[in-house]
């Protein structure tokens, strides 16, 4: 898959920097990259994740959580996460009802207990815990552990004396925008049961829906190979088959004939949309686009005599700075597209929340925004409902 930035590294006598050439961040946060004075070339189109704590602690106080567990990988990031979020409890009066700081190595075995014992993941206050929501904090690898706690525990009976009927059903996951639902890989890999995240509530990243997008995925094809060196691979994995031809895939008695269809796969692992993730890289692009465009316009160059078109120019990356710095245009759906002074995208936050079906398919509906526009304490606005809560859930508000 894509890597998180599109950037270029240059050797220095005093190691590895990067240096003059743009970086533009497309996905989830990296505070080491935050500080735009130490990279002032470094661009996120993703908002400020301040703003999203502010968010949670939003939503928490609307419904009236109080008692809150929390789940954060065992790294860095869930520290600073922590260290963010629960003097904001305090402060609003919440408390946390449980911290689970999880190993993303979840190693999968044929014995169920070994599994138990790899994971750590079984704690009396995560198990007995009466919290109605529960934040999961991290990127995907938060999910697969959650995942694999709630399964282990539903397959093992029971678990430190309790009873099966005591184990944490009814939750509302509130999930931050670093996570993505990877569900097809969780049901292949351990037959998650997707129902168990039926109502959960994510930000994510504000999107909306491009014109002739849907047109586009139907019509990508493996013959785009030379112009875009992913997609046999990609195939090959989506479709499990194997070309005659790819010296790189495994074998697969399945032949790839490149007829298959994207929208033929399930929504759980290809979706026909635009994601939050596709949406940063398609606005990325416009506002490189746009820099350079404007760069063109004020420069002085030569027009082709035939047909009055701009001659090809070299331009160093570095030249497009200014302009990048002082972007400001509407894209092609009507949003806003602008740069902060720390280089982040000035805009919000989608509210959605997770609806299950019993074929074990899945959609995201969204339920609300988060606006950095808004006054004070009023970022978040949320449709109640809207929401489908966990079917287990026998009291949303406290």
């Amino acid at each position: 898959m894509w890597d998180k930035y599109a950037c270029y590294e240059f050797f220095h006598p005093f190691g590895m920097v990067l240096f003059f050439i743009l970086q533009i961040s497309y996905g989830s946060f990296e505070a080491s990259m935050n500080d735009h004075i130490k990279f002032p070339s470094f661009y996120h189109m993703a908002p400020n994740e301040a703003l999203q704590y502010q968010g949670i602690i939003q939503l928490l106080l609307h419904f009236g959580w109080k008692w809150v567990g929390l789940i954060t990988p065992a790294n860095e990031a869930g520290e600073r996460f922590l260290n963010t979020i629960e003097p904001m409890f305090f402060k609003n009066g919440i408390c946390s009802a449980f911290t689970e700081r999880v190993e993303h190595h979840v190693r999968f075995k044929d014995n169920i207990l070994h599994m138990v014992d790899d994971t750590k993941i079984l704690s009396p206050t995560f198990i007995r815990s009466k919290a109605n929501a529960v934040v999961v904090y991290g990127e995907s690898a938060s999910i697969i552990w959650l995942s694999t706690a709630l399964t282990i525990m539903k397959l093992t009976e029971f678990i430190l004396s309790q009873s099966k009927k005591n184990l944490p059903e009814g939750k509302v996951w509130i999930t931050t925008a670093q996570i993505d639902f990877i569900v097809y890989v969780l049901q292949k890999l351990i037959d998650v049961n997707i129902q168990m995240f039926h109502g959960a509530i994510s930000f994510a990243i504000h999107s909306k829906e491009i014109h002739d997008f849907r047109y586009f995925l139907q019509n990508v094809n493996p013959s785009w190979e030379e112009v875009n060196g992913f997609i046999t691979g990609f195939w090959e994995q989506a479709f499990d088959c194997s070309f005659a031809d790819s010296a790189k895939s495994t074998y697969k008695a399945k032949h790839c004939t490149g007829e298959e269809m994207l929208e033929s796969l399930p929504a759980s692992f290809f979706e026909m949309r635009m994601t939050s993730h596709s949406y940063s890289i398609y606005n990325a692009v416009s506002a490189l686009a746009h820099a350079l465009h404007r760069h063109m316009g004020a420069s002085n160059h030569r027009r082709m005599e035939a047909a009055g078109r701009r001659s090809p120019q070299n331009i160093e990356p570095w030249k497009l700075h200014s302009f990048l710095q002082k972007i400001s245009f509407n894209n092609s759906v009507g949003d806003e597209i602008a740069l902060n002074e720390r280089g982040e995208l000035a805009a919000g936050f989608d509210i959605t929340n997770l609806i299950t079906f019993p074929n074990r398919s899945y959609i995201r509906v969204k339920v609300g925004r988060l606006d950095p526009q808004a006054p004070a304490g009023k970022e978040l606005t949320i449709n109640d409902g809207q929401i489908k809560w966990h079917r287990d859930l026998t009291q949303v508000r406290k």
